[in-house]
């Protein structure tokens, strides 16, 4: 399993994974988690199993490079994501980056609870969230970053990342399928 946070504000979106991902019984290659998509924009996927998680890497950022609208991309998901449930792979899936109309949104879905959120944040505003199969079990994360962003800052790319990196190293200590070392992504307005 792996640990995904990505935190957006109005010029900058940071993505966090752990890269204890290591491979399957099948390969020795890591396998990205986080993937980006040209130099604006990116894909993160967790659950399900590396083939599920692969093939809807791909079909996501081929609609973005496509420069299909966001809100077409989520429906296009659901669509995806409910045939991999239906087999037993369900796949938690974010994506975002610099929107057609030059705006930094994320977006996520869920096909457990068949949750969708579409977040443009403007101002101080600070959108989140996590992808991790029952992140619940780990407390109220959301209140534990707060907690972090009082310590590192919530005004720049790596405040944010130094939060994230916090954040991952208390869900590894909880959780053993989670590692500490990580990968990050930043994109920039």
């Amino acid at each position: 399993m792996s640990f995904i946070s990505v935190i957006a504000k109005e010029n900058f979106i940071t993505v966090m994974s752990d890269s204890g991902a290591s491979g399957s019984e099948h390969t020795t290659q890591p396998e990205e988690h986080v993937v980006k998509v040209g130099e604006k924009e990116f894909v993160a996927l967790a659950g399900g199993d590396r083939q599920a998680r692969e093939t809807i890497a791909k079909h996501v950022a081929d609609l973005m490079e496509e420069g299909t609208p966001y809100e077409r991309i989520l429906v296009i998901l659901q669509m995806t994501l409910t045939a991999f449930s239906e087999k037993s792979k369900s796949v938690l899936t974010a994506f975002g980056g610099v929107n057609r109309d030059g705006m930094i949104e994320v977006c996520t879905y869920d096909p457990n609870s068949h949750a969708e959120r579409r977040l443009a944040p403007r101002g101080s505003e600070i959108a989140y969230f996590f992808l991790a199969e029952g992140a619940g079990k780990y407390g109220n994360l959301y209140e534990l970053l707060q907690n972090y962003w009082k310590e590192t800052g919530t005004e720049t790319p790596s405040a944010m990342i130094q939060s994230q990196k916090l954040l991952n190293r208390y869900v590894a200590s909880k959780d053993e399928e989670v590692g500490t070392s990580t990968v990050k992504l930043v994109l920039k307005k």
